[in-house]
């Protein structure tokens, strides 16, 4: 069940703090609703310091409400089912504006037109229906990864066509906004994951690699650095955090809390020549006595910069391990 204490704050006299470990429930002081409406407007006031990113980050997390297993289960529904009808219009519709697809390792396509285009010609090659399997989530009020098999078979006799592993990153403007598909990934054949897989995975260890280096030495610049101009971060539910300069302010922040380090375990990627999802397991520790003080999943799709390296472009948290969504 989604624990409502997002766990991307802990509450001290005078101000807010971020972080993404929750406080223990024994410590967690009681407060009215009305009583943490007004410490919000006193953190506003008092945490001038602060970016103006920070603070509406906290503000608008008070009341969020992040996607349900239910809905991740509606949205991969949704995918499958205007697929299946090989309806060309309604399956290009799902997709935003400048959505970017991924298939089988080949060159991303970019807008929602060229991937309309890409479908219709897929709906051409022996009529197939495709089958998803939803295995894992991580879920947000305005971003949702829904990550899992797929199996491609023939619509005439039940032949299998193909099969592997699919990832969705799907956004919405706001509460009452459709669900709209901004990231797409697909990799064939498919293999099952195993630990020794995902170690052997140079390219998908290295890139999980440069952000726990970054973040580990708290060095703000460097993180910052990792990520596009117009990344986006979602923390344990809460609306996204939009651009490199106000996902760094975050950061900054984070690092003030316990002393962190974080330690990445990838269990899942999916690869490609421009874009790969990088997904696993997340520990923060405090550097100074060891204490785990946080844990849960990790998704980030890392993108090509075209001068040779990576930047991160969609980069998911949500607290506490969920062995199933």
């Amino acid at each position: 069940m989604i624990d409502r204490n997002y766990g991307f704050h802990v509450r001290s006299s005078q101000n807010y703090e971020y972080r993404r470990a929750p406080m223990p429930p024994n410590m967690r002081p009681k407060q009215s609703i009305s009583e943490e409406r007004n410490l919000m407007k006193s953190a506003s006031i008092l945490r001038t310091a602060i970016s103006a990113a920070a603070i509406a980050f906290a503000a608008s997390a008070a009341n969020a409400q992040p996607a349900t297993a239910a809905d991740v289960d509606e949205l991969a529904a949704r995918w499958t089912q205007a697929y299946n009808r090989h309806d060309r219009a309604a399956l290009g519709s799902l997709y935003t504006d400048d959505a970017r697809l991924m298939a089988h390792g080949s060159p991303t396509l970019s807008g929602n037109a060229e991937i309309e285009e890409f479908w219709a010609g897929d709906f051409e090659d022996r009529d197939p229906l495709t089958l998803l399997r939803v295995t894992d989530s991580v879920r947000g009020t305005d971003m949702v990864l829904v990550h899992g098999d797929y199996e491609v078979v023939s619509r005439a006799n039940g032949d299998k066509l193909g099969g592997g592993r699919f990832a969705h990153i799907w956004t919405r403007s706001s509460r009452n906004a459709a669900w709209r598909l901004d990231r797409d990934l697909w990799n064939e054949p498919f293999d099952p994951y195993s630990p020794e897989d995902a170690a052997n995975a140079d390219d998908i260890q290295q890139l999980g690699g440069r952000w726990v280096d970054a973040y580990n030495r708290h060095d703000r610049p460097a993180l910052e650095a990792l990520y596009t101009e117009d990344a986006r971060l979602m923390m344990h539910g809460a609306p996204t955090i939009a651009g490199s300069d106000a996902i760094g302010d975050f950061w900054a922040q984070d690092f003030t809390e316990s002393n962190p380090i974080t330690v990445l375990n990838v269990t899942h990627g999916l690869e490609g020549v421009d874009m790969m999802l990088v997904h696993g397991n997340y520990e923060v520790i405090d550097r100074d006595d060891g204490t785990k003080v946080g844990l849960g999943r990790f998704a980030h799709i890392w993108i090509a910069d075209g001068n040779g390296g990576w930047r991160l472009d969609r980069d998911l948290w949500f607290e506490r391990s969920e062995p199933v969504r």
